[in-house]
């Protein structure tokens, strides 16, 4: 069920008008369970039963944690059946195909029967959102929760449930605990609206063009693959920001506040400053569950390189089962090390960096995030090769003909990328427009909503597309 379709429309309305009815907060929060659940089993209904596995080991784990009797082992109970839930559903056929592989080199030809796994949406979310709950009890650093209801609804909290924000116990618990009602701000509305335009004006439009060329990179020029470089790289980011703006909105007019996602990552200067506003929950959870119980920066420098490059392959790695997203989050990891070593994280940080110095330092790194995110878009590594040498070895030939692009939607392409460029820059120098648009008056705000509405009544798309990261 997507967000932008009408089916979720009328889920969330019957939602809204239940709430209304019911006061007391043990029955609002048994809505929020039973929509949690509906919302999910529309996908795919047996697959639930995943969710409602982790929910009751997880909420046992963290009772017999908190006990003080054989903490570790029940710890290691908790991460190592979340664990191998995710991997059995996530990488048994990367693992089992690579095995086979590297048989093979050795001229075993193994006798297997292929298992065709269909991957559960949004399992990568709530399976680190539980994990993180028990090592967090296991710390002390929360107490585990008294009630299996209270729990249910964290872990399957519909608005975030299929592709983040990552939302941790300390952060959400609490929230069930205390008396809310329903939310109609401003902020909530332009939040949705946000959303919306991000998926549907900017994304799914941008999606036919990229999807037309990365379809076979190789008839194509270094200008056109650029282009669409660019294209995915925006594409990306108004994809899953406007998944996290309507998450968000929904959560506020149920009452509930989730986490940042997102900080204008594009206006990054350093790799370390792009992953503290790209995914900032998943960013901040790798740091804490990964990267800090590895060391981090403790056990000097060769130990805090190790450790940042074992983090960003995994961080690659839990977007996807393929080679692809490994090497992606290894280039990021050496970029993290290069801009170390070379102490340009320090001198970049200082406030004087600001002017063209600015400007050639963002041109810099954002060419290096545009390259990344072309190794993230193709898992065929021949056309892969073949892009990233156009894009470094950059050819001149503006020869446009006969490529089956499409006048229209080229002019189109580059219409959206205009417009999102302004609104972008507009929106990084005043500080965020929904925060500055939401002291506006209503009557304001209803003739946003209808601008926005007019346009997209002509530049809507005439097809769904998912959410990219739902295959996550």
């Amino acid at each position: 069920m997507l967000f932008n379709s009408i089916e979720f429309l009328v889920f969330f309305v019957g939602l809204v008008l239940m709430l209304f009815l019911i006061k007391g907060n043990h029955f609002q929060k048994v809505c929020y369970l039973i929509a949690s659940y509906l919302f999910y089993m529309f996908w795919n209904p047996v697959f639930i039963l995943l969710i409602v596995f982790s929910t009751i080991l997880d909420f046992v784990v963290g009772k017999k944690i908190h006990q003080g009797v054989h903490k570790f082992r029940w710890l290691c109970v908790s991460i190592l059946a979340n664990l191998s839930i995710l991997i059995f559903f996530k990488y048994y056929g990367f693992l089992s195909e690579n095995l086979f592989l590297f048989l093979r080199n050795f001229g075993y030809e193994p006798s297997w029967t292929s298992l065709n796994i269909i991957l559960p949406i949004g399992i990568s979310f709530y399976t680190f959102q539980t994990i993180s709950y028990s090592v967090d009890v296991y710390r002390g650093n929360i107490q585990p929760s008294k009630n299996l209801l209270d729990f249910a609804v964290f872990v399957s909290f519909f608005p975030q449930l299929i592709a983040g924000p990552i939302v941790r116990a300390s952060e959400f618990l609490p929230q069930l605990e205390i008396k809310r009602s329903l939310d109609f701000s401003k902020l909530n509305f332009l939040l949705i609206l946000s959303g919306l335009v991000k998926k549907i004006l900017v994304a799914d439009n941008l999606s036919f063009f990229v999807d037309r060329v990365f379809l076979e990179p190789v008839i194509f020029p270094s200008p056109i693959i650029l282009l669409a470089a660019l294209c995915f790289s925006i594409q990306i980011y108004c994809d899953f920001s406007g998944y996290t703006d309507m998450a968000l909105g929904i959560a506020g007019i149920l009452g509930f506040k989730l986490p940042q996602n997102f900080d204008k990552p594009y206006f990054s200067i350093t790799p370390s400053e792009f992953w503290k506003r790209w995914h900032m929950t998943l960013s901040r959870w790798l740091k804490d569950y990964l990267y800090i119980p590895l060391g981090g920066n403790r056990k000097g420098t060769l130990f805090t390189f190790r450790n940042l490059m074992i983090t960003m392959l995994l961080g690659g790695l839990w977007h996807g089962a393929h080679w692809n997203f490994m090497i992606w989050g290894a280039v990021h990891g050496l970029a993290l090390v290069l801009y170390k070593v070379t102490g340009l994280n320090q001198r970049l940080a200082q406030p004087n960096v600001k002017g063209f110095k600015f400007l050639i330092s963002l041109l810099i790194f954002q060419y290096f995030v545009l390259l990344a995110w072309l190794i993230f878009r193709l898992k065929d590594l021949s056309q892969l090769s073949y892009a990233l040498k156009k894009l470094l070895l950059f050819d001149f030939n503006f020869n446009l003909a006969n490529l089956g692009l499409g006048k229209m939607q080229f002019f189109t392409t580059i219409a959206i990328l205009g417009v999102f460029a302004m609104v972008h820059i507009y929106s990084y120098l005043i500080g965020g427009i929904i925060s500055r648009w939401s002291k506006l008056s209503w009557t304001k705000v209803y003739g946003v909503f209808f601008v926005v509405a007019f346009i997209g009544y002509y530049f809507i798309p005439t097809q769904e597309t998912p959410f990219i990261y739902f295959q996550f």
